[in-house]
């Protein structure tokens, strides 16, 4: 069964792409092949009928076409993806499957703090920002400053310094909800 397009991985799509680019420059050559050899149709080898020579360099661009295509890509791509486990596992990175050596090969960016999202697994909003107005090329924001941390789910809003009620603002209850929507984390909280 195909994997539809949502369900490639990167890689699976890289070699899509150079599949495609791939027989499109071999056919190139192929038609190259054939018409530079227009001249050569009605030689004496093959009996001096035209159509007879047309056939025998199509033959031969179908064999050069064939021959160009390595049979072996899907080996040597798993091989190089178990080299890079095992070069990865050498660095202690623990690599339990070889997509994940592919996910991280076709990254082009990480986005990394300090403040415990990698060591402890926890993240919080510290600041959310709300357009007021906007005219022309600039923008009116307002600036909130989120209180809190940890998991615990305690924390307040203010602006300017100022306490204020989230449910005042409609934008920032949007936000809220946006925020809850996007997110695949999950919360046990046990009060102790």
């Amino acid at each position: 069964m195909a994997a539809t397009e949502q369900e490639k991985t990167p890689l699976q799509k890289k070699l899509d792409e150079f599949g495609e680019q791939l027989s499109k420059v071999i056919s190139l050559i192929c038609i190259a092949v054939w018409i530079i050899n227009i001249g050569h149709f009605s030689d004496p080898v093959h009996g001096g009928s035209w159509i007879r020579g047309a056939v025998y360099y199509f033959k031969i661009a179908v064999a050069l076409a064939v021959a160009a295509i390595p049979e072996g890509l899907p080996a040597v791509i798993t091989t190089c993806l178990a080299l890079g486990t095992r070069r990865m596992a050498k660095k202690n990175a623990i690599v339990r499957s070889l997509p994940s050596v592919e996910t991280l090969g076709c990254t082009s960016v990480i986005c990394s703090d300090k403040t415990g999202t990698l060591t402890t697994n926890q993240m919080s909003v510290s600041r959310m920002f709300v357009i007021n107005k906007v005219e022309g090329d600039s923008c009116d924001l307002s600036e909130f400053t989120i209180t809190g941390s940890t998991y615990e789910p305690k924390g307040e809003v203010y602006q300017d310094d100022k306490l204020v009620k989230t449910s005042q603002f409609d934008a920032l209850v949007e936000l809220a909800t946006i925020c809850a929507l996007c997110n695949d984390s999950s919360l046990d909280f046990n009060e102790v």
